[in-house]
């Protein structure tokens, strides 16, 4: 009965997941342009409910091609003689269901896996890794999720030890906290992807420094400090997101805290 409670949330945090369920049910194999078309929904939105869905095994994903499993179709007999026949009201749960999928990025993260994994893996190294050539040459060490001004007893290893440190931590929430089993090519270049906001403080600065006077400056400086952390760990909990088919809720809350524990550990350890 747990695994059936667990689905049926699955479902019922996105009524739009019920309309694809029963769409499918209906007509069997669908393109998921149709059922984009059908439900009006932006396209990024109904390829995360079809991940999803896939994710928990309730539709099989071929190509553009989706299909509603045994599992699937048993799930909303069941879930249908639980509601009976009440109807869902779409109109706000689809204005609320926009709010949330351009808070938690899901767009821009549903168009880098359309990248291919091995593609998308390859771009978010390049891009990382000039963001820390940037940051190297300015002086700066990453202290896991924020970069700090380099002091002349800091190693350079800081930064190193930091970015293993956050795939590590993120590899394991994906495989043992959520359950998820094999991490492979697509779990880690989104892993990889939810580096770039970070890496890209180096480079921002560099770039705004010399034509920005003081005052303006740190408050950029400040701002740049909490949000780029923030856009990393929204665009990496989303991938785990998706990778896991657990709600959004998991995979931000296991982030939040375990990687700020090892982030004081490497400040306190390695700076003070």
């Amino acid at each position: 009965m747990s695994e059936d409670f667990d689905d049926f949330s699955i479902i019922l945090t996105k009524p739009r997941r019920m309309q694809i369920l029963r769409l499918l049910m209906e007509q069997g194999t669908m393109r998921i342009s149709d059922i984009k078309k059908i439900l009006n929904a932006p396209a990024s939105s109904v390829y995360y409910d079809v991940e999803v869905l896939r994710a928990n095994g309730l539709v099989i994903k071929d190509g553009p091609y989706v299909k509603i499993t045994t599992r699937g179709r048993e799930l909303m007999e069941k879930l249908g003689g639980v509601l009976g026949n009440s109807q869902w009201s779409t109109n706000s749960t689809s204005r609320i269901s926009k709010v949330v999928d351009a808070l938690l990025m899901r767009p821009i993260i549903i168009n880098m896996y359309r990248l291919g994994p091995n593609t998308l893996f390859l771009y978010s190294i390049i891009i990382v890794t000039l963001g820390l050539v940037m940051a190297f040459a300015q002086g700066y060490e990453l202290v896991l999720l924020v970069f700090t001004e380099g002091l002349n007893f800091m190693p350079i290893s800081i930064t190193v030890a930091s970015i293993l440190t956050y795939i590590g931590v993120a590899l394991f929430i994906h495989k043992y906290l959520l359950g998820s089993g094999i991490v492979d090519q697509r779990v880690l270049s989104g892993v990889v992807a939810s580096l770039i906001p970070i890496s890209i403080y180096p480079t921002i600065m560099a770039l705004i420094t010399p034509w920005t006077p003081p005052l303006p400056l740190s408050i950029i400086d400040s701002l740049l400090k909490a949000l780029l952390p923030l856009a990393s760990m929204i665009i990496l909990a989303t991938v785990l997101s998706i990778s896991s088919g657990k709600p959004m809720e998991y995979p931000l809350l296991f982030e939040t805290l375990l990687l700020l524990i090892p982030s004081l550990i490497i400040y306190i350890v390695l700076i003070k």
